[in-house]
């Protein structure tokens, strides 16, 4: 059977969402290059919390993160970048691993915190695909994310840029997010307003 004929990027995005619904972690990574996109979502949101560190140290002034500017960041971020992204993995395997209970703090166990409030907020999460631009072997969708009316504060609305390409099997997969840009702002503001202010990703997990 030719997949390149009945897989669609719309089949792979339904395919994550379920995935990620039933903590189908091996379903979820055939449908993500998950390396790949934390990667490119790490060094393009470095970016742009450094480009943007004066407005957002005039926004946050308690966050010492954007006290010393922007090359800083980009020096802080490139020092503890392993650590950072190993958080990111460790909280992907903590999710998909399941029996999540609430830790006693984050500070006692911020990966498992993380994981715990994901499961809460993702079942809360509503998703809408906007609109779909696509070549043979690319594809962006726009997906709006939302929360529903007790996590609409929290969540808001986003729209993910989510970027898809064919495999050398043609089996589309997600390869990064193209509107970091975008999301960057609206994202910091909600770590700012509901995340611990005294996390530090440079700690030892």
């Amino acid at each position: 059977m030719d997949c390149k004929k009945i897989d669609t990027p719309e089949i792979a995005l339904e395919e994550i969402r379920r995935a990620i619904a039933d903590r189908d972690y091996e379903k979820f990574c055939e449908r993500v290059e998950l390396s790949e996109f934390l990667d490119v979502s790490y060094d393009e949101a470095t970016e742009e919390l450094a480009k943007n560190c004066d407005r957002f140290h005039e926004l946050y002034p308690h966050d010492l993160f954007f006290q010393f500017g922007e090359q800083n960041i980009r020096d802080y971020n490139q020092k503890y970048r392993a650590v950072h992204i190993g958080f990111l993995e460790k909280f992907i395997v903590a999710y998909f691993g399941g029996n999540l209970k609430m830790p006693r703090s984050f500070e006692a166990d911020p990966v498992n915190c993380a994981a715990y409030a994901f499961q809460k907020i993702y079942k809360m999460m509503k998703t809408t695909v906007k609109e779909t631009v696509a070549g043979e072997d690319w594809a962006v969708l726009t997906v709006e994310i939302s929360g529903n009316i007790i996590y609409r504060k929290m969540i808001g609305r986003l729209a993910f840029k989510f970027a898809f390409a064919r495999d050398e099997t043609g089996f589309w997969r997600l390869r990064k997010v193209t509107n970091i840009d975008e999301l960057t702002s609206p994202i910091l503001d909600v770590a700012e307003t509901f995340w611990p202010k005294s996390w530090d990703l440079g700690i030892s997990f």
